[in-house]
């Protein structure tokens, strides 16, 4: 295995230990992980992570890369779902100054975020393609 490999089995461990880690605390109910907070996204972000492991292990570049992606658009996606459906899920009160401090209740946790969206930044950096070293020796001309 070489140094991408190894680069992106790191992405792939923080990616499930980022996913395991809180990522929203709401009152009464607790820490939220990315199970707690939508169980299909999970299933598609670990899916994709045992894929890029997968990709990792055997060295196919190209699949590692496109789950990196991918996992990176299903993080963003979910960021922004999250993002505004805390902010709407209050929206039943009808005093706007109850609603809002009642969204502001809901914080987010940034170590579970951090550690998903480093773990794909890590997987989509080190997924390059392999380069091959020119040699600039000058083969000599055939003798006739």
């Amino acid at each position: 295995m070489t140094a991408k490999n190894y680069a992106g089995l790191l992405g792939v461990i923080l990616v499930l230990v980022g996913g395991m880690c809180p990522m929203l605390r709401v009152p009464i109910m607790g820490n939220w992980n990315y199970w707690d907070i939508d169980t299909v996204l999970a299933s598609i972000v670990y899916t994709l992570a045992a894929l890029a492991l997968l990709a990792a292990v055997t060295g196919k570049q190209g699949l590692l890369r496109f789950s990196g992606w991918f996992l990176l658009l299903t993080l963003i996606f979910t960021l922004a779902a999250v993002y505004f459906k805390v902010n709407d899920y209050f929206s039943f009160i009808p005093l706007k100054k109850l609603a809002a401090a009642a969204s502001r209740m809901i914080k987010f946790k940034w170590l579970g975020w951090g550690l998903m969206f480093a773990g794909a930044f890590i997987i989509i950096l080190f997924s390059g393609k392999n380069k091959v070293a020119m040699t600039t020796e000058k083969t000599p001309a055939p003798v006739i």
